[in-house]
């Protein structure tokens, strides 16, 4: 579904939207779980006060979420857009937005998350910089639920908000956007209901001054051991892990990762190097 029409959008535009791109029973799945970590309105609204909004990063204890990160097209998408086969993902979470959120609030307008995202300024000559987010509407999201607004870049500069796309979409749709692209909240101005959005990034694993977090603080989460323990190991590249022919992995290491990560080796796919 991510073909030379949504690429080019992309280039051209600095963002892309695509309804419906999720198969509907993953969708289902996924927004399910994502409404265990974050309630929805009808639980949160008697809360003294109410939240405006709430957030869950990776990794995540429902599976699904941990698993929707490999996805092959957006893999693929991700590799020719930042022109390597050598990617890693960059943090992602869920976020819930309720009524009454104002995005005046939080003093964001339009804007670029390059800011947050790399020690580098921006560069307009080469998109092997530009980290790609990848951000999914769970559920359907109305024009009164605060959806993200886009600028296409030939407007960016000018904030005009007057041009700006909203992601207003069916669930299941994602925006494809870059650290270049402009963006920005809107506001929620329905008295009910929620907007839930969750989303995942890759960059270049050669850019190491990128990126708007690390995990590696993780290695010991139940939820990440469990997630990691059921990757191959290719897989488990695009999570910052050696490949099989790293000298790191001897009969000591290898014990130690099957501890750490039950099942580590159950595909036979790493060999001691001091056999």
């Amino acid at each position: 579904m991510l073909d030379d029409a949504v690429f080019q959008a992309l280039l051209t535009r600095g963002y892309a939207i695509v309804h419906n791109y999720l198969p509907e029973p993953q969708r289902a799945e996924m927004a399910a779980a994502l409404r265990r970590l974050l309630k929805p309105w009808d639980e949160v609204k008697e809360h003294s006060p109410p939240p405006l909004w709430d957030s869950y990063y990776f990794p995540y204890p429902e599976q699904c979420l941990n698993r929707a990160i490999i996805d092959r097209e957006a893999i693929r998408f991700a590799r020719r857009w930042l022109d390597s086969d050598d990617i890693h993902y960059r943090p992602g979470l869920g976020l819930v937005t309720y009524p009454g959120r104002e995005a005046g609030r939080d003093g964001k307008p339009f804007h670029v998350d390059n800011g947050n995202n790399s020690l580098l300024p921006p560069t307009t000559s080469d998109r092997r910089h530009s980290q790609l987010n990848f951000w999914f509407c769970l559920e359907d999201v109305a024009e009164d639920q605060a959806p993200t607004l886009f600028i296409p870049d030939a407007d960016g500069q000018h904030h005009d908000a007057s041009r700006a796309e909203a992601m207003v979409a069916p669930g299941g749709s994602v925006a494809i956007f870059h650290n270049y692209s402009w963006h920005a909240a809107s506001d929620y101005h329905r008295a009910d209901g929620q907007r839930y959005i969750w989303k995942f990034a890759y960059g270049r694993a050669d850019h190491y001054w990128e990126g708007v977090g690390h995990y590696t603080h993780v290695g010991h989460d139940p939820h990440f051991r469990e997630f990691i323990a059921g990757l191959n190991a290719a897989d488990r590249q695009l999570f910052r892990f050696p490949p099989p022919d790293n000298p790191y992995y001897t009969r000591q290491t290898l014990a130690a990762l099957e501890e750490q990560y039950p099942g580590w080796n159950a595909r036979g796919e790493y060999c001691a190097n001091d056999e």
